[in-house]
């Protein structure tokens, strides 16, 4: 009986039908017997019974009281009414606490930093009680305030950099080279990602980098020139569903170009923009193993890759094109591909690695290349990187030296900033 008389008034709100209620229940465990008078104030309410008609609480008075062992009888039999209803009530709360532990909801001390009091409409056999509600706020739920947030499955990050690199370098030097050397390189590496944590995600990676240095135009004058060493725009959307953990059933697409025109030392057009347009979709499997803070994507399309190339400028056409495409400005072919991505990695705390690898191969030709870039960070915004690209392509001339094998090395010296 004792714990149901706690659990029935354990949120109600102080009403003057309530507590007569109490008084004559308490009473009868006290052992006495009082009438209710007719001339009892309505506007007061009886702070005995907060204990029992509020959310339950874990009251430090209860439980200091059952530990403490000498009692002063003088003082006792002095108590008036509301200190015998007092104890009783902490008896209650007592045998409440033992017997129905998870049913209190907070400590005296959160209940003490509770602004908000709780609505609440008790249902009590035998009465028809009428509830003065009071103002609850609506992020007060079960007399505690709680903040409900929707959830965010949508990730952006970034980083941007801008470095420099100068050079002078006498005539007489003993080893040679340019007289002077400039050299600018600008990145931008953008990520948005969506995971509802369940069964769908969509990874979307875009970066681009631009960077130019000075050559030598004149020798006698010392004239420079200023063209691009190098130039990348790159989108790559991969949106997968989880067949099991870890494994993704995915469709991946990603394009590919330059900003700038490219001109050799002799003044011929080398590349420019859309010329070529690598571009290629495929749907597959991508394995994402589960290494902690390590992160790591595997994307394998066996029989479904499409290779897309495009080419706008006529003088390029037979450069990127094969020869059986005479008079057209694109090709295609069917093949399978390859996609090893480690996302920015923390190494240490100043040092981060980035690096890619691609394979595709339609049977008759195979392209292979391997991106990797290391990021240290000297200062808060300035930073130092190291880039390096391999390679492979068979669908191109051969070089004297590097016969089908290709290789980018740039070191970097500049400000960064990551979001």
């Amino acid at each position: 009986m004792l714990i149901s008389f706690i659990v029935t008034g354990a949120k109600a709100q102080n009403n003057q039908e309530i507590v007569d209620y109490y008084n004559l229940k308490i009473d009868e465990l006290v052992g006495k017997w009082q009438t209710i008078s007719d001339d009892y104030d309505e506007e007061k309410t009886n702070p005995v019974y907060a204990k029992v008609m509020t959310t339950p609480v874990l009251y430090n008075s209860v439980i200091d009281k059952a530990f403490n062992a000498e009692a002063d009888e003088e003082n006792k039999e002095a108590l008036d009414m509301d200190e015998k209803r007092s104890e009783v009530i902490d008896n209650l709360m007592l045998d409440f606490y033992k017997e129905a532990p998870a049913l209190v909801e907070m400590t005296e001390n959160e209940l003490r930093s509770e602004k908000s009091v709780i609505e609440y409409k008790p249902e009590i056999a035998g009465l028809n009680l009428k509830i003065n509600r009071g103002f609850m706020p609506d992020d007060v739920v079960g007399g505690m305030k709680t903040t409900v947030v929707k959830p965010n499955y949508w990730k952006f990050s970034g980083r941007t950099s801008l470095t420099f690199t100068q050079s002078f370098i006498s005539d007489n030097w003993y080893q040679g080279g340019e007289k002077n050397y400039y050299a600018m390189l600008a990145t931008i590496d953008l990520d948005l990602n969506y995971d509802d944590q369940d069964r769908l995600s969509w990874t979307n990676h875009f970066d681009f980098d631009l960077g130019f240095a000075t050559y030598l135009l004149d020798a006698d004058k010392n004239k420079l020139g200023l063209r691009t060493n190098t130039d990348k725009m790159r989108l790559e959307s991969t949106l997968g569903y989880k067949l099991v953990k870890s494994l993704d059933i995915a469709a991946k697409v990603k394009a590919e170009t330059q900003s700038l025109p490219y001109h050799d030392a002799s003044e011929n057009l080398v590349s420019a923009f859309s010329s070529p347009l690598d571009a290629n979709a495929s749907l597959g499997f991508n394995y994402k193993p589960d290494l902690g803070k390590f992160k790591i994507e595997v994307y394998l399309a066996p029989f479904s890759g499409f290779n897309f190339r495009y080419v706008s400028r006529d003088k390029l056409v037979d450069t990127y094109l094969p020869v059986e495409r005479e008079g057209k400005h694109f090709n295609y072919d069917f093949g399978t591909q390859l996609v090893v991505t480690i996302p920015t990695y923390q190494l240490t705390s100043f040092l981060d690695v980035y690096s890619r690898l691609e394979y595709y191969t339609d049977y008759h030709r195979v392209f292979f290349q391997w991106e990797t870039k290391f990021n240290v960070a000297l200062s808060k915004y300035f930073t130092a990187s190291l880039m390096l690209n391999t390679r492979y392509d068979d669908s191109v001339a051969k070089h004297e030296e590097w016969k089908l094998w290709q290789l980018k090395e740039l070191f970097t010296l500049g400000v960064a900033y990551a979001w």
